[in-house]
C-alpha cells in the first residue's frame, strides 16, 4: 500500500490573499510596520510561532498575542477561505483514490486545515490529517509523519512519499528515509527546493499528477 502525504499550503491551496491579509492585520494591531508583499510571502509555510519569535524578535507572550491575533482574522473574519484550490488538483486526488493510494495531510496550519478541506470537499481523499498542534507538542513535519507512520503501521518506507513546497517538507522526508516531491509552484523557491535535494522536483500539477501515478 503506497503512502502520499500531502502539505497543504502550496502544495494542495493558494492561500496567499488570506494569509497575507492575516499578517497585515496582525502587524497593525502589534503596531509594527507592515512588510512588503514580496517579504510576507516568504512567511507562508513555517509556523507562526517561529515567525514572530524567530523571524521578528517578540517574546513568547508577545507572540501568543500576535498568534491569537492572526488566528482571529484568518479563523473568524473569513481568512481562511480567501483561498482556492490549484488548477487540476481535484482530478490529482480523484485519480490517486481511483488507483487505491493511501493519501494524508501533514500541514504546519492549525486545526482550521480540516475545516479548508472540507470547504474544498476533498476532505474524503484523506485518511490522517496531522496539523500543528502545541498542546500535543505536533510543531514539526518530521512529528506528523512520525504519527501517520505509526497509525499506519508502516512497514516498508519505500511506499511513503512526501509532497510539499517548502525546505521543511523535504528535510522530514530525509529524516524518516522516504522519498519526496517538491512542487516549484508554491511558495518555497526552485533554488530552495534544490538545495534540499528532493527525490523529484514538479514544476506544475501535471508534472506532480505524472510523477505520483509512476510511482
Amino acid at each position: 500500500m503506497q503512502h502520499f502525504i500531502f502539505d497543504l499550503d502550496g502544495t494542495l491551496s493558494n492561500p496567499e490573499i488570506g494569509i497575507l491579509n492575516g499578517y497585515r492585520y496582525t502587524f497593525e494591531k502589534l503596531g509594527m510596520p507592515i512588510p512588503s508583499d514580496e517579504k510576507l510571502k516568504t512567511l507562508i509555510g513555517p509556523p507562526l510561532r517561529i515567525i514572530f519569535e524567530n523571524f521578528y524578535g517578540l517574546t513568547s507572550s508577545e507572540a501568543d498575542f500576535a498568534i491569537e491575533t492572526y488566528r482571529h482574522y484568518y479563523n473568524e473574519l473569513g481568512g481562511a477561505y480567501e483561498n482556492q484550490l490549484y488548477d487540476g488538483i481535484k482530478n490529482l486526488l480523484h485519480s490517486l483514490a481511483k488507483e487505491n493510494k493511501q493519501m494524508h495531510i501533514a500541514t504546519h496550519k492549525g486545526a482550521m486545515a480540516d475545516k479548508i478541506l472540507h470547504h474544498f470537499e476533498i476532505d474524503q481523499y484523506f485518511t490522517h490529517i496531522q496539523h500543528y498542534n502545541e498542546e500535543k507538542n505536533i510543531i514539526t513535519k518530521e512529528k506528523m509523519i512520525a504519527l501517520i507512520l505509526e497509525a499506519e503501521n508502516v512497514q516498508d518506507k519505500n511506499e511513503v512519499v512526501m509532497i510539499g513546497d517548502r525546505h521543511s517538507d523535504i528535510e522530514a522526508a530525509h529524516f524518516h528515509q522516504i522519498k519526496s516531491v517538491a512542487v516549484a509552484y508554491g511558495f518555497g523557491s526552485v533554488e530552495e527546493l534544490k538545495n534540499c535535494q528532493p527525490t523529484f522536483l514538479a514544476n506544475d500539477v501535471q508534472d506532480l499528477t505524472n510523477i505520483l501515478l509512476q510511482l
